[in-house]
């Protein structure tokens, strides 16, 4: 397998390139504009064709982009089943597989601080966008839903096995990779808080993101 962080320094947001060796094949997670020429270069040395262009999330319609990647021959842009974008080329549901070689992602369904939020599980990792950072939570915006972010976290990125990766969509603090059970240890955020509580301290916090110090 190939396997590559991408961070933006402009927006500390990351994207991820995963690619099937024995075939080639490979998709891109959460492409950005600013880093595309950076991941064409990658594909390019590594002789990788991309397959796949995937959102964990977009918000409003005016606020969609995928970058040149998106646009590449060959290239599926796909999201969530229940995001805005209207361009994307194919909708993915809860459970489905997205396929590439011989690898598979499995979607899982995550909303909440958009509505069409989704993350992907790939072998003993989970991409999990902006539904929670390490240590801390997704900041909100327009569409956050408080108290979906809390369910999808409690219920279902950390009903994930211990020592499943989480890589997360933003890197502020140079934290760019942590595991279920850290996270449920010292995710203050989320930890010994109800959904109540959450829901409370996140409409009071300034900025609206709940972090450790």
């Amino acid at each position: 397998m190939l396997f590559r962080q991408i961070l933006d320094p402009g927006t500390a947001s990351l994207s991820y390139l995963l690619a099937d060796a024995s075939t080639a094949d490979a998709v891109v997670i959460d492409p950005l504009p600013a880093t595309a020429l950076l991941v064409r270069s990658i594909l390019q040395e590594q002789s990788l064709n991309l397959r796949y262009a995937l959102r964990t999330h977009v918000h409003a319609p005016d606020r969609i982009e995928c970058g040149a990647l998106c646009k590449l021959p060959g290239v599926c842009y796909a999201v969530g089943e229940f995001a805005v974008a209207t361009a994307a080329q194919r909708r993915l549901a809860d459970g489905e597989d997205v396929l590439f070689g011989g690898e598979r992602l499995r979607v899982m369904t995550t909303p909440g601080h958009t509505p069409g939020c989704v993350s992907f599980l790939w072998r003993d990792r989970v991409f999990c966008g902006d539904v929670m950072e390490i240590s801390g939570c997704g900041q909100a915006v327009d569409e956050t839903d408080f108290g979906q972010m809390y369910d999808s976290v409690m219920h279902r990125i950390f009903a994930l096995p211990d020592e499943t990766l989480l890589f997360p969509g933003h890197d502020y603090r140079g934290r760019t990779v942590s595991t279920i059970a850290e996270e449920r240890r010292m995710n203050t955020a989320f930890l010994g808080r109800s959904r109540e509580a959450f829901v409370t301290a996140m409409q009071a916090w300034p900025g609206r993101r709940l972090n450790a110090a």
